[in-house]
This record gives C-alpha cells, structure tokens and sequence, in this order.
C-alpha cells in the first residue's frame, strides 16, 4: 500500500474585510480631519494674537499739547490713550481708533487734520495693541467696550460733541458701541474706514472663496478664544442701532472687507446724514495715504454740518 501523502496546510493571513477597510479609508480621514481642526486652531490663535509694541513719548502733536491720559474699561482693561485739547468755542471731540494690530501712532495725522479744524482728540491703544493692558484681538467687538468707555471720559470732561472715527477693526468697534452695553453713547457722528460688513463675509472673502463649511473650526476656535459667537460680529445688523450721522469710506478694490460692504453699512444706517465715500484704485489700505485727499475732502464737508 502506498501511504498518501499530507496536503500542504494554506496559511491562510487574510485581514478581515473590515480591517482593511479601516486601513484604507478610516485612518487617513481621521488624520485629514484632525489636521483641519488643528489649522483652525492654529489660525485662530495667531490672528487673534495681541500686538503690543513701544509707544515713543509725544508731547505736541500739530503744535497742540497732547496728555497722557489711562482710561479703565467696563471690563476692567486699561487703554491707553493722547488726549489733544484744541481750544476752540465749542469742546469737540474726536475718538480715533486704529485698525488691526494698528495703535495711536497711525493716527496722528488724522489728529493734526482734525486739529486744523478745531477739533481736539483722543487717539487711543486698543486693547491688545500699543501700550494697552493685553488682550486678544476680538474683530471689533470687545474693543467696542474701549471706546465707550473714551466716549464716557470725554463726556465727563465737558465735550459738548464727541464723534468717533475708526480704521478697518477700529471702524467695525464703532459699530459695535451700539450693542455691547444697555446704555450705548450718543455719538454726534461715525466715520468709518474700510469697515466688514460682517465677520464671515470679511473671511471668505480673504480665504479666496473657499466655502463657510471649510473655515468651521476657525470659527469654533476663535468664538472660544475669544467669549464671542461669531453670528454676532456683524457690523451692518449693529449699524440698525446707530442713527448717528455716518461716512462710510473704502477702497473701489477693497474686496477684504467683503462684497458691497459700503452699500450695506449705509442702508442698514437710520441715519439722516449718510455720506459714501469711494476711493478708486485702492485695496484694503490706509486710506489716509493712499487717497486721502478724496477721503479728507468729503470728510471736511461732512464735519462742516455737525
């Protein structure tokens, strides 16, 4: 009898069907979306980062006499600011805010063209910039708290008129003044330079397009950072609030600031006096050096009424 050989034994190490299809699909979604979130976050720390720097000491500005003057928020922050007192009949003044990362020193000669008028005024640190205690940027709107809180010194120091003039984030804080307290001030004017027309628009529009799902966890991360819910940043539904007379400026080529953001910020605004102001040829720029002979002009028209 011939003794029959044993069939070789299959090592047979096939993975499992759903193993494989963890591999291949689960684990690199997994680290895609982790990534997203970790962008997210990383861009919402850095763009809300505050930009402290060294403010040089200024004594006059325009021949005028500047003082120091330290002003305490709502919240208990400390923003830092030059009071320029012009003599004049009537106590007018003047807030002026400057953009992103931007502080006091940018608006000096804003302050010597307003002084030329006779008007004084209060060139203040935002929180988180220039000298000012240190806080993370917040679009506009906890900043909004620093220039109420000038609004209510000025008036305590006998200003019969007190305007405010804000820059891109500063512009938007204006904005925002007439709801971030139950008491909102009574400006005698807003003039407001490249200014968003609302938060997510303003980020589309500087994320080349890109749709509002893929900027969902900069959203999330800066509404955290930040004690802000993002639906709130929305300078056009807080402009409803404000029937104070209103110049909006902007560049033509402005698309940073969103689309039609000029037009919507004047047809939300109650106001009687409304001025635009188009400055062609210019993106999201300081106005003030590029066209600024167009912005001072309808700017001085404007002030000529008030």
């Amino acid at each position: 009898m011939i003794a029959e050989k044993p069939l070789p034994q299959r090592n047979d190490k096939r993975q499992p069907v759903r193993s494989r299809w963890w591999r291949r699909w689960c684990r690199p979604a997994l680290v895609l979306f982790l990534g997203w979130w970790l962008i997210g976050w990383l861009g919402a720390y850095a763009s809300t980062q505050p930009n402290p720097s060294n403010i040089r000491e200024r004594r006059t500005i325009a021949g005028h006499t500047v003082e120091d003057l330290d002003i305490v928020t709502s919240d208990e922050l400390t923003v830092r600011s030059w009071l320029l007192d012009v003599p004049a009949e009537r106590r007018r003044c003047v807030i002026l805010a400057a953009g992103i990362r931007g502080n006091r020193q940018g608006m000096v000669s804003r302050a010597a063209f307003y002084a030329e008028l006779g008007w004084s005024s209060l060139l203040v640190d935002l929180r988180g910039t220039g000298s000012s205690d240190r806080a993370r940027i917040s679009m506009g709107w906890h900043e909004a708290l620093d220039l109420i809180a000038c609004h209510d010194v000025l008036r305590k120091r006998g200003y019969e008129v007190v305007g405010v003039h804000g820059q891109s984030l500063g512009a938007a804080a204006a904005a925002y003044t007439s709801v971030r307290t139950d008491n909102p001030p009574a400006w005698d004017f807003v003039v407001l330079e490249a200014c968003y027309s609302d938060i997510a628009a303003a980020l589309q529009s500087r994320a080349f397009g890109l749709p509002m799902i893929a900027l969902l966890p900069f959203f999330t991360c800066a509404e955290w950072l930040l004690d802000v819910n993002a639906a709130d940043l929305n300078a056009v539904a807080a402009l409803r609030q404000q029937d104070a007379p209103l110049l909006v400026a902007c560049g033509t080529l402005d698309y940073k600031v969103g689309p039609e953001a000029t037009a919507r910020l004047l047809a939300a605004s109650p106001a009687k006096d409304k001025v635009r102001c188009d400055v062609p040829g210019v993106g999201h720029r300081d106005l003030w050096r590029h066209g600024g002979s167009q912005v001072q002009a309808a700017l001085r028209e404007f002030l000529q009424r008030r």
